[in-house]
């Protein structure tokens, strides 16, 4: 049985070509930059949470500019490293086992 060394030829995809990653890729910064411009206008003229607490002042920390953006992206970053923490602390393992300990 002779094996062929001829290579099918793939098709290219649109992601394949760098050009269209680079527009890709500033195709999302643009939308990022979208949503929080839209997110900072919105947070100056409207409480989001207004409508639950209508005769309560809203000088609270919620009524600033992204400031669930902040708080989520904070707490995924406490989370990353608390999860860390719990894999190892001062060099012994803590959940992380051995890369051999289901073959023991």
């Amino acid at each position: 049985m002779k094996i062929s060394k001829k290579k099918k030829k793939e098709s290219r995809h649109w992601l394949d070509d760098p050009a269209n990653v680079k527009k890709l890729i500033r195709g999302l910064y643009w939308l990022c930059g979208l949503v929080i411009g839209i997110d900072i206008i919105f947070s100056l003229f409207w409480h989001k949470h207004a409508i639950f607490k209508e005769d309560v002042s809203l000088h609270t920390l919620e009524t600033l500019p992204m400031f669930y953006g902040i708080y989520g992206f904070l707490a995924f970053v406490g989370l990353v490293y608390v999860s860390k923490l719990m894999r190892s602390w001062k060099g012994s393992n803590i959940l992380m086992r051995e890369e051999d300990y289901w073959n023991k």
